[in-house]
């Protein structure tokens, strides 16, 4: 076989493996609705409680950095990805059966399998973003880059939307005719999927005397990582992301709205949520189509001033006028999930594009994991705010008074960023990560070949000694 060919071959294979990572974490959702009621009905826990636990639990997707690092600098048996993929496959397989069985009827052991369980898609989900991020930036044009980038992160989300789409409608009829067990344990076959397609993943076999080598590049990596990210060009617009993604959230109040005030069974929040699964792959369309040469500022600034007026016209819906109107509720949610969902995907692709495009090589991985612990850290952020502003409000699990006035306020605050967009000049961002890729070859390089002189030197020095050994004898 041909070295092209061969290539291709670990190319199609590579990205085979992405799309399974995020089809896998998308899928997993088949568990979403089972546990949103397993907090509200045998927990018995109120909105603003039901919003804290959800913080907890996705604790493990704000420290994503750390799991890149572990994963490129500590081999397991040997493997990079290989193994970690296996050990945390079978380890969410063990730990959604243990919620099946042990879980439900206490929140505390719920809520220590939960985290687990958030560690093990987080971890999957490091290197996919990894690989993900590693072939969007092989490209020295920044046009094609581009391109790769919004390809790339718009394949991989998509694909996390494709596996959505196919539990979203199941899990609300599962959950009409199984019990929350039945379906955790369901949901454990998938992470032994991954675990099982994972074995076949070609890897190079690290031996066990090349930690010195890989100590010296890391050292030298978090070096460059630390300069590349101290550069206010850098960081100005991750501060900037991570404030966007704190806007506060109120979904888990809408959710409590819907099964106490509107009545919704799980098979209309299971449609309900198919809707938005199809929409999510729509915007993903949409954005990779006609707007991903279109600049930052201007799709995120139109974007979100149209989020907000189609966020506040959830009110309509929690203050009855759209019964007055003549909407039925349900014909009404089904139209205000699509528009929000479809403008709310459309406001962050262009994000998580700027997110990869700031990568530099050499550090993409740990890089592209910072930016989506910033985002993840914004989301947990925006959880707590809820859940805060849901309490002050006096909204409830049986009391809704508040809660249009919450919706406008969480609305207005997700255009508190449009006056700092000036902040973000991809241009500079260009030739910042080509200076740092242009002053980081040559110095890992160097310790590379510093290393193996070093290594030979050693070498060569034992011979000597050995062919010494022999005069003497």
């Amino acid at each position: 076989m041909k070295k092209d060919e061969v290539v291709q071959q670990s190319l199609r294979f590579t990205y085979f493996l992405i799309g399974t990572i995020a089809f896998s974490q998308g899928i997993m959702g088949l568990s979403d609705l089972a546990i949103s009621y397993m907090q509200k009905d045998d927990y018995q826990q109120d909105p603003a409680q039901t919003q804290f636990f959800s913080t907890i639990i996705s604790l493990p997707w704000i420290v994503k950095p750390f799991w890149g690092i572990l994963t490129d600098t500590v081999p397991l048996f040997g493997y990079r990805r290989k193994s970690y993929l296996i050990l945390f496959g079978v380890l969410g397989f063990m730990c959604w059966n243990l919620l099946s069985d042990y879980g439900v009827e206490n929140r505390e052991v719920g809520l220590i399998l939960l985290t687990v369980i958030n560690i093990c898609v987080a971890f999957c989900n490091v290197i996919g973003e990894a690989l993900l991020v590693e072939y969007s930036g092989h490209s020295d044009d920044d046009t094609n880059q581009n391109d790769k980038a919004s390809q790339n992160v718009t394949f991989f989300f998509g694909m996390r939307s494709a596996g959505s789409l196919v539990t979203a409608y199941s899990s609300g009829k599962l959950l009409q005719v199984l019990d929350k067990r039945d379906i955790f344990k369901i949901t454990s076959i998938f992470p032994l999927i991954l675990a099982c397609i994972a074995i076949f993943v070609k890897e190079k076999k690290h031996s066990n005397n090349e930690p010195e080598k890989e100590k010296i590049k890391t050292i030298e990596s978090l070096k460059l990582f630390t300069k590349f990210v101290s550069q206010p060009v850098i960081y100005r617009p991750i501060l900037l992301i991570m404030v966007f993604m704190s806007s506060p959230s109120i979904s888990t109040a809408m959710f409590y709205f819907y099964t106490n005030v509107l009545q919704f069974g799980p098979d209309f929040i299971g449609e309900l949520r198919l809707s938005y699964s199809i929409c999510s792959i729509l915007s993903a369309y949409l954005f990779n189509r006609f707007l991903r040469h279109v600049k930052f500022t201007k799709v995120f600034g139109y974007s979100t001033f149209v989020y907000c007026l189609v966020s506040c016209q959830t009110t309509l819906l929690v203050t009855r006028k759209n019964v007055k109107l003549g909407i039925p509720d349900r014909l009404f949610c089904f139209g205000d999930g699509v528009l929000n969902q479809v403008i709310g995907e459309l406001n962050t692709m262009p994000v998580l594009v700027l997110a990869c495009k700031m990568c530099p090589k050499n550090i993409e991985g740990t890089m592209y994991a910072l930016l989506m612990s910033a985002i993840n850290f914004g989301g947990m952020v925006s959880q707590e705010l809820g859940a805060l502003l849901t309490y002050y409000a006096g909204v409830t699990d049986d009391n809704f008074d508040n809660l249009a006035k919450l919706i406008v306020i969480c609305s207005l605050c997700t255009m508190l960023p449009l006056p700092f967009l000036g902040i973000i000049n991809e241009d500079q961002m260009a030739k910042a990560r080509e200076k740092h890729q242009y002053e980081s070859v040559p110095k890992i390089e160097e310790e590379e070949v510093n290393f193996e002189q070093e290594v030979e030197e050693i070498n060569d020095t034992k011979g000597v000694n050995q062919q010494n050994e022999q005069l003497l004898i």
